[in-house]
């Protein structure tokens, strides 16, 4: 079993609006920003020559996921946040991090953690109401929660996963894990691994083709 935060820590995080402690506040005008609006969030280049200027997009279409981040000589040499930020095929993601003010706590960390990144396509098969919501101010603890689903703590390459696992999430919730009988797809809360193994100098980066969804929530166990 493995779990990311103390569950003090984590339920303080979601009563208080955040996960860690970070220095920004969220701006009123940010109420009704949609997913659209928030386009310029996820063009944020954080430092990096190598993002190419995401942006959020929901369109259906056949992308090769093992062709992410093969042009980048060396991804070790950047945080996970960064390297989300640096595709065009996680923008939906990258700008949900960054409206749950989650940037800075997470590339401040010191302990190295996994990164379940969902693609754009992963999010569009969501309404666009649904994700228009979590974009709102007052909905950023549901944001948060939902995040969390998406990390566990250390980092995690695909090899050491088997389906014997169940993984506790940062927000308290269970993930199964399945490995295909032929050993060559990993599937990780119903959520397949399309591009794994991607390194980074605070963990490591698996692109999953669907949002994860726990299967308990031991928060309101406890």
């Amino acid at each position: 079993m493995i779990k990311l935060f103390p569950q003090t820590l984590i339920v303080a995080g979601i009563v208080s609006g955040g996960l860690f402690s970070c220095a920004s506040s969220s701006d009123t005008t940010q109420d009704n920003m949609n997913v659209n609006e928030a386009q310029t969030m996820a063009s944020d280049t954080t430092g990096t020559e190598a993002h190419t200027g995401a942006s959020i997009d929901s369109s259906a279409r056949d992308v090769d996921y093992s062709q992410m981040y093969t042009s980048v000589a060396n991804t070790a040499q950047f945080d996970l946040v960064t390297l989300a930020k640096m595709d065009p095929n996680l923008s939906t993601f990258a700008t949900l991090v960054e409206q749950a003010e989650l940037s800075d706590a997470l590339m401040q960390r010191e302990e190295p953690f996994t990164v379940f990144a969902p693609t754009n396509q992963a999010f569009a098969q969501w309404p666009q109401d649904s994700l228009n919501t979590l974009m709102k101010t007052e909905n950023k603890a549901q944001l948060i929660k939902l995040l969390q689903a998406h990390l566990l703590p250390g980092k995690v390459n695909s090899a050491g996963f088997n389906s014997s696992q169940r993984l506790e999430t940062g927000g308290g919730e269970y993930i199964m894990v399945d490995i295909a009988d032929s050993g060559s797809g990993v599937t990780i809360g119903g959520a397949s691994i399309v591009k794994a193994d991607v390194d980074a100098s605070n963990g490591v980066l698996h692109v999953v083709d669907k949002v994860i969804a726990p299967i308990v929530d031991t928060i309101d166990q406890f």
